[in-house]
């Protein structure tokens, strides 16, 4: 009788202990080396799980190549199944980190365009006009100094001095990397 015909034998008869003696550590190794470096020691919980698994239906082999090529083929999957989890917790976590990263940028955008507009509303209305042709509505100077029946030097000097005057209500280091912004797009 081969070693696995009485692991067999004893494993149908609900006895462990010939198993844990004579398999179990051929078991584990074959885990490891599934699992690799970084998650040998998960190892002997695949084969645990194996066991437990196999030990539920030992009924239902009817020789000990088929038994054992079952519990390979768990011990196998519970690898698999190891692996399937630790991609999953990745990309959880992928996608949590870009989540927040998303989040807090919209919080800092909206900062942003709050305090601008806060600064904006400061402006007197004429200058507020100005910023929204140049800004808001996308004219050229060109065309916003003839709907506002203004020559087009006067129209520059009035967007310098709304852009000035955005400067002067957005102190700050905030308001300064955004007036910034606001004179690349004015360009």
């Amino acid at each position: 009788m081969s070693v696995y015909a009485e692991i067999f034998k004893d494993f149908q008869e609900g006895s462990l202990t010939s198993f844990y003696r004579k398999m179990y550590a051929e078991l584990v190794v074959y885990a490891s080396r599934l699992l690799g470096a970084e998650f040998a020691f998960l190892a002997e919980d695949c084969v645990q799980n194996a066991v437990y698994n196999t030990f539920r239906k030992r009924d239902t082999f009817s020789s000990s190549s088929q038994w054992k090529n079952h519990i390979y083929i768990c011990v196998h999957n519970e690898v698999m199944n190891v692996f399937r989890k630790v991609k999953a917790k990745s990309n959880y976590l992928t996608t949590l980190e870009e989540e927040k990263e998303d989040f807090l940028t919209g919080i800092i955008e909206q900062e942003t365009i709050t305090m601008l507009y806060d600064a904006i509303s400061r402006l007197p209305e004429k200058y507020q006009e100005v910023f929204n042709m140049s800004f808001v509505e996308g004219m050229k100077n060109a065309e916003a100094a003839k709907a506002l029946g203004i020559a087009v030097v006067s129209y520059k000097k009035r967007k310098a001095r709304m852009l000035e005057l955005l400067r002067h209500n957005l102190k700050g280091e905030n308001g300064e990397k955004l007036m910034m912004l606001l004179l690349v797009l004015a360009h």
